[in-house]
């Protein structure tokens, strides 16, 4: 097993005990950037798990940074080259219908949803053959979260669904009473209690929360920059507002919506005695409202100000629960993706960010490409300009047409940085362990690409761009996807009680995770692309 050691690495702290539980959270749409603005604000749980082992600047090294993509790297050691997920949803030229990640195939049932795209397994999977005893479950605001972080054999995989609350699929694992029960009861006991009292989607904001508040132009949208958030402010005014799908949508966008997932998971703790039994138990939290309120607001406003005190305190209170279970706790901490702030707030101190309305432009390169090849239709497809397919059929020669086209319209686009064949990418191999600060931007698609899945050309646009158009309230302003550094690079937090702290420089990756919680647990790791990470004492080489 390859092993990191990193500049920082005390030699002569002891490795952390093995563990009876490993909590792995992921902080969706948690970037770096955002981690060190507000770092020096952390009072509780932030600050604790960045008192353990701390790589500030970590990376999800490929260029597809999306949620699903992303979740699939941290628990498999694998990049979405080899997990097979390499977006959150790919066109699938041979039915012609776009494939949502974590839809489970064959089912009639639109909601069906299970790890069956994903190619490889987890850490839960490797404990779980090492130890029968040993109990896997994962917890999450979105299903593309949790059952990717999960693996294929879990005991439990929840998400949220609104109106609903915490639920299941068989496609993702038992779907028992055992397993729908305890999720039944703790929303019926939520909804209750809401009802009862109507909580605030957001709390009281602090002083430098408000010294940020101004109104802001997104797009074709004005927002106010109140915190709560307009939107926010008038569903909680609604005396019915529990009952309202516009209840349900700005709860995703608040630092409840956390709040809540660690409340469940909090009782799959207790309902299960996780860290109590006699093997090592996995339990993986995913954690949604920091992508919800960045899509919506930006992350560069009062908005987000609010959520990074709101999540510190709820990673308080949970660490704090998670250390009153008196046996040896292994958390790690990172994000599936990173993100830059909406562009016409961006622009205020770089010049070089804008604004792409993609489906204009994908509508533009279309009207180009049918002009030069003489089509009749829409040869190009895909939501995501980032990477576009080809759909004309199995003409070799037509298909070949069409690329020279469409490569050389993007390459005279100034909002175009770098363009990229199929053959370009599928050619452009990393060789192992290279660091994430070395790759080539094709290299970074290399890292995405599956030649079932992946689209035919792959896109890089300026720095710092925004994708889409907002129109109304509600849309998304800002986002990420990109293979730029602001979207690759997340934090990487491992700690445990009584760890003693270090902060590292070195550019490890995400899939470095699982192998090094592996390697803690006494577990084999197969051959992954990642590689353990030395947490003291010489650990990854026993």
């Amino acid at each position: 097993m390859a092993v990191v050691l990193g500049a920082g690495t005390l030699q002569a702290a002891p490795p952390p005990a093995k563990p009876k539980l490993i909590v792995a959270i992921s902080v969706d749409q948690f970037s770096s950037e955002l981690y060190r603005r507000y770092l020096p604000s952390y009072t509780a749980g932030l600050k604790t798990l960045s008192g353990g082992v701390a790589f500030p600047v970590g990376y999800q090294s490929h260029a597809a940074t999306e949620t699903c993509p992303g979740h699939s790297t941290i628990l498999t050691g694998m990049h979405p080259s080899h997990t097979g997920i390499v977006a959150n949803n790919w066109f699938d030229v041979k039915t012609g219908s776009n494939i949502y990640c974590v839809q489970a195939p064959g089912s009639s049932d639109p909601n069906a949803r299970g790890p069956q795209n994903m190619k490889v397994t987890t850490l839960g999977d490797w404990v779980k053959v090492a130890e029968p005893g040993a109990r896997v479950y994962a917890v999450s605001g979105k299903d593309r979260a949790a059952i990717t972080m999960a693996g294929k054999h879990a005991d439990g995989v929840y998400w949220w669904y609104d109106g609903i609350g915490f639920t299941t699929s068989p496609f993702a694992g038992p779907a028992t009473a055992a397993v729908t029960g305890p999720a039944d009861t703790f929303n019926k006991a939520l909804f209750a209690r809401w009802k009862a009292t109507p909580p605030p989607l957001y709390p009281d904001a602090s002083a430098g929360c408000v010294a940020m508040e101004k109104p802001v132009h997104f797009g074709k949208i004005d927002l106010s920059g109140h915190v709560p958030p307009d939107l926010a402010a008038r569903s909680e005014q609604n005396p019915q507002f529990l009952m309202t799908t516009d209840f349900q949508d700005n709860l995703r966008a608040s630092p409840l919506f956390d709040a809540t997932v660690v409340d469940f998971a909090e009782k799959v703790i207790a309902d299960h005695k996780l860290g109590q039994g006699p093997a090592t138990d996995v339990l993986a939290v995913s954690l949604s409202a920091n992508d919800y309120i960045g899509h919506r607001y930006g992350n560069g406003g009062p908005e987000m100000c609010v959520q990074q005190a709101a999540l510190d305190q709820t990673l308080g209170r949970f660490v704090d629960d998670l250390k009153a279970l008196g046996v040896p706790v292994m958390v790690v901490l990172t994000a599936d993706h990173g993100a830059t702030d909406a562009a016409e707030r961006e622009h205020e101190v770089d010049p070089k960010a804008s604004r792409l309305d993609s489906y204009a432009f994908v509508s533009k390169l279309n009207k180009a490409v049918m002009a030069e090849t003489g089509l009749t239709y829409e040869p190009i497809v895909g939501d995501d300009p980032q990477q576009l397919t080809i759909n004309v059929g199995p003409d070799a020669a037509l298909r070949a047409k069409v690329q020279d086209a469409t490569v050389a319209w993007l390459k005279q686009q100034p909002e175009v940085k770098e363009v990229f064949t199929r053959a370009e990418v599928e050619a452009a191999t990393v060789p192992p362990h290279t660091p994430p600060t070395e790759l080539t931007y094709a290299q970074r698609f290399h890292e995405s690409y599956d030649a079932d899945r992946s689209g035919d050309i792959a896109v890089a646009y300026g720095e710092r761009t925004s994708f889409g158009m907002p129109r109304g309230p509600g849309d998304v302003v800002a986002g990420h996807g990109s293979p730029w550094d602001h979207d690759r690079q997340v934090p990487i937090l491992f700690w445990w009680p009584g760890a003693e702290g270090q902060t590292r420089d070195n550019p490890i990756e995400t899939i470095d995770i699982a192998p090094t919680l592996a390697a803690l647990a006494g577990v084999k790791t197969p051959d992954v692309d990642g590689q353990c990470v030395d947490l003291g004492g010489g650990m990854c080489g026993k």
